[in-house]
């Protein structure tokens, strides 16, 4: 991350990727008993959803199972086109 350094909880966020308003952040504090974590993230504040385990590969799988789970969600998802009735169709 080229931006300057955003910490939490003593973590400092290290890799990150967002959908829509969603950001999802793997931390690392080398003083932790599980120095890394991943965190879902709101609106850039309000963290919660948080994994903590002993290897970044770790933390990146769940990074990416939690993101799988995030692009299915419906209001991560635009709907389809609505079909259009008999009587919404253009003349």
């Amino acid at each position: 991350m080229n931006e300057e350094k955003r910490i939490n909880a003593g973590y400092e966020i290290i890799e990150s990727c967002t959908i829509g308003s969603t950001e999802l952040v793997i931390g690392h504090n080398p003083k932790a008993p599980n120095p890394y974590v991943c965190w879902y993230c709101k609106n850039g504040t309000d963290y919660f959803w948080g994994c903590y385990v002993n290897e970044l590969s770790a933390a990146r799988e769940k990074l990416i199972e939690r993101y799988q789970t995030e692009c299915r969600l419906p209001y991560n998802n635009p709907s389809s086109p609505k079909q259009k009735s008999g009587d919404d169709r253009e003349r």
